[in-house]
């Protein structure tokens, strides 16, 4: 019985899902007001030092992580996308490519909610390991492709 790939799809769910972290900083930026939010120019200087001084400093903490959890999702794209490429270039099995797939985007997810979230030295640890992993599922899908396209 064979699985239906569902590997490719994780793409545009992991570029959706990476997009979450900036509509919540938004909302944090414009006090849940995002009518507010300068649209036009969202990076200016002015923008940034005048949310810096009304913002209580927990929630301008928050909306750095919240910024950076965004930020390190896109960095984190090509690693995604080479993955998927490659696992399916070397034809996989379907039942792998899901599985680390899905592991994947539960693990991105996990890893973005941690980012907003930990807020002490300690914890930010978890945060790393769960960066780790999730990037470690693309290098394992990364060299079994390799293991297979090098016999080719």
């Amino acid at each position: 019985m064979t699985t239906t790939n569902y590997s490719v799809y994780t793409i545009p769910i992991y570029f959706l899902m990476n997009f979450a972290p900036h509509i919540y900083s938004v909302f944090l930026f414009t006090d849940s007001k995002p009518a507010r939010w300068n649209n036009a120019n969202p990076k200016a200087t002015s923008n940034l030092d005048s949310f810096r001084k009304r913002a209580h400093a927990a929630t301008y903490s928050r909306w750095e992580r919240a910024r950076a959890a965004h930020s390190n999702g896109y960095e984190n794209l090509p690693l995604l996308v080479a993955a998927v490429v490659l696992g399916n270039m070397a034809k996989l099995d379907s039942g792998t490519m899901n599985w680390a797939f899905g592991t994947f985007l539960v693990l991105r997810a996990a890893y973005i909610v941690a980012y907003i979230n930990i807020e002490s030295q300690q914890w930010s640890h978890l945060r790393s390991v769960i960066f780790n992993v999730a990037a470690g599922v693309c290098l394992w899908v990364m060299f079994k492709a390799g293991n297979v396209l090098s016999k080719q």
